[in-house]
């Protein structure tokens, strides 16, 4: 099977798989379930070694975010986070960088509730930018549309666009999510409790991204009960601003 007549066979079914998360917008802002994803964009720089503990900084959430089955939260949902750890190397694996930060607060049009959250995968300037090029160059499927244009996903899966709808596609042309004009989602997985299964917001990432991608060789990603922990090689642990991170709600508080 070709490339194109696979993405063509795709195409036929996205008005019934992708055409868009139903539901509303909230409008009293609860305390999210465990199991919600947030894909967010850093607002500040963060080095280790020269941003020091207690540094307070934000991240907005960068589409619609499904968190019930009826339910969304519109994009430009504010993240409040805190630097818990800040520590330099000396440019050893021996004494690595660490950068340890937590989310506390999620904002949404004048509420707020607490969160916990882990990070499930971090993406460089470099890889975000290149989730926006077609996969064949420009222009691609004939169009200079981005809204109909097949693009990469951070972790390697595709999204296949005609008029923004689409679907994220894994080997072999299997649809693993969707997307439309609000946003990208991983379709619900079967063995979802029945009350989470709904589909959840991967923004730039694909459904299977997991760690760090597009920094320098040996950095690691590590989350547990809301820390999240990059550790590096180098002198310093730096996560930029306008860079990607997809997190996973743990609880709110």
């Amino acid at each position: 099977m070709s490339f194109w007549w696979g993405v063509g066979l795709l195409l036929v079914s996205a008005s019934i798989l992708a055409d868009g998360f139903k539901g509303h917008a909230v409008s009293k802002l609860q305390s999210l379930p465990a199991g919600v994803t947030l894909p967010v964009q850093l607002g500040k720089t963060l080095h280790s070694g020269r941003t020091r503990p207690g540094t307070v900084f934000t991240a907005t959430t960068t589409q619609r975010i499904p968190i019930s089955a009826e339910t969304y939260l519109d994009r430009g949902a504010k993240l409040r986070g805190e630097v818990v750890t800040s520590t330099a190397g000396d440019g050893t694996a021996a004494h690595p960088a660490v950068l340890v930060i937590r989310f506390t607060q999620l904002s949404y049009r004048g509420q707020t509730v607490p969160v916990v959250t882990d990070a499930v995968a971090v993406a460089s300037r470099l890889a975000v930018s290149d989730t926006y090029l077609p996969v064949n160059g420009s222009p691609d499927n004939f169009t200079d549309n981005p809204a109909s244009w097949t693009t990469r996903q951070v972790g390697g899966e595709l999204v296949a666009r005609s008029g923004w709808v689409g679907l994220v596609v894994a080997n072999k042309f299997q649809a693993v999510g969707s997307a439309d004009y609000y946003g990208v989602y991983s379709l619900p997985l079967e063995t979802d409790p029945v009350e989470a299964r709904f589909p959840k917001a991967i923004g730039i990432f694909s459904t299977t991204a997991k760690g760090m991608y597009g920094y320098e060789k040996g950095a690691t990603l590590d989350s547990s009960e809301g820390a999240i922990t990059i550790t590096s090689p180098e002198r310093s642990a730096v996560i930029r601003n306008g860079e990607h991170l997809l997190l996973e709600v743990v609880a709110g508080r």
